[in-house]
């Protein structure tokens, strides 16, 4: 008896060993891993601002005159460019619904850059990435190209009860003279986030350059700002089925072929670039000026002399779908000019 209690107070003695090294085994690895990976070689830039016409997601920065192109400031004393360039990373995320974001590692296949960040997923609201993140990443002075993948995803695999969302459709006015304006939409039970907050009705001082003076808050616009809920989007016959690397060339082309002007295409191809490059393919169709007005009708007052509204659905694919190819018209703009652009991923 005496023999077997013995017995099992080795088993559990050595059982604790086994835990305790498998433990200290698993930290070491975590830990060798993060040095592999090089994940002290990011450097985190705080409240950082840039040039809207120089941007770029991801960038190799080889000395303080390209830092400064960008940024419009010289780098801090801690970003040597004599021994080191730096690939610059900006992270777009939603301050609500991603939180704890941070690099993991990378890898360097010549010229070939894999970048991971990873980030705890939280429910509360629909992400809007209203907010940018900045990251250096120290590489060999020798670099001289880089091909930047940059993966960003979640740690967790919560799924959160929303509905499709409608994201970042924003509306410009361009009245002919300084004008007074009126906007309402006809769904507000369907708005998320607006700004500036929609109460009602927005009620705006227009220019013609299309700068816009808020008449409740005296604030200064460039557009005004709404998302929404909207679950009925599905892959229809019609619309466009494109490679990820073909992206910037067929939104540049559509977007002209649909009335936006460069400026507004620029600022469309900015936001949705990122969503849309990193899958293999896209289905993507825009939707027809009866099926926005369906879902939201703009009631403007004065009335416009031109209405544009670019509402772009897409699906990722990882194998090519047969569709027609969507039938686009070109408006005429003339007058009193309202245009919105916007867009949904079909889930």
């Amino acid at each position: 008896m005496k023999k077997n209690f013995e017995s099992e107070k080795i088993l559990e003695i050595v059982f604790i060993i086994i835990v305790v090294l498998a433990i200290i085994i698993l930290l070491l690895t975590t830990i060798l891993n993060n040095k592999l990976n090089g994940k002290e070689d990011f450097i985190y830039l705080e409240n950082m601002t840039i040039s809207n016409e120089y941007r770029q997601d991801y960038l190799l920065l080889k000395s303080e005159d390209d830092y400064y192109n960008y940024f419009n400031k010289m780098p801090t004393s801690n970003i040597d460019f004599i021994n080191n360039n730096y690939i610059l990373v900006s992270i777009p995320y939603d301050e609500c619904a991603e939180k704890k974001i941070e690099p993991t590692g990378y890898k360097i296949n010549n010229n070939d850059i894999e970048i991971n960040f990873r980030y705890t997923k939280e429910c509360g609201c629909p992400p809007t990435y209203a907010k940018t993140m900045f990251y250096l990443l120290k590489v060999s002075k020798e670099l001289n190209n880089a091909n930047i993948k940059v993966n960003y995803l979640a740690r967790n695999n919560m799924s959160c009860p929303y509905s499709t969302t409608v994201d970042k459709p924003i509306i410009y006015l361009y009245p002919e003279e300084e004008t007074n304006i009126i906007v309402k939409l006809n769904h507000p039970e369907l708005i998320t986030t607006s700004y500036p907050k929609y109460e009602n009705e927005w009620n705006v001082l227009a220019k013609p350059d299309g700068t816009l003076i808020d008449n409740k808050t005296g604030r200064k616009l460039y557009a005004l700002y709404w998302e929404g809920q909207n679950s009925n989007l599905k892959v229809e016959k019609d619309g466009f089925v494109v490679s990820g690397k073909d992206t910037i060339k067929f939104l540049e082309e559509k977007l002209e072929v649909l009335g936006l002007t460069e400026k507004e295409a620029e600022e469309f191809i900015i936001y949705w670039l990122p969503k849309l490059e990193k899958n293999k393919y896209n289905y993507i169709r825009f939707q027809t000026i009866e099926e926005i007005n369906n879902y939201m009708s703009l009631e403007i007052a004065p009335k416009p002399d031109t209405i544009i509204r670019v509402l772009m659905n897409y699906k990722k694919l990882d194998n090519k779908i047969e569709v027609q190819e969507q039938i686009l018209s070109t408006p005429v703009r003339k007058g009193f000019t309202v245009v919105e652009w916007g867009g949904s991923e079909i889930k």
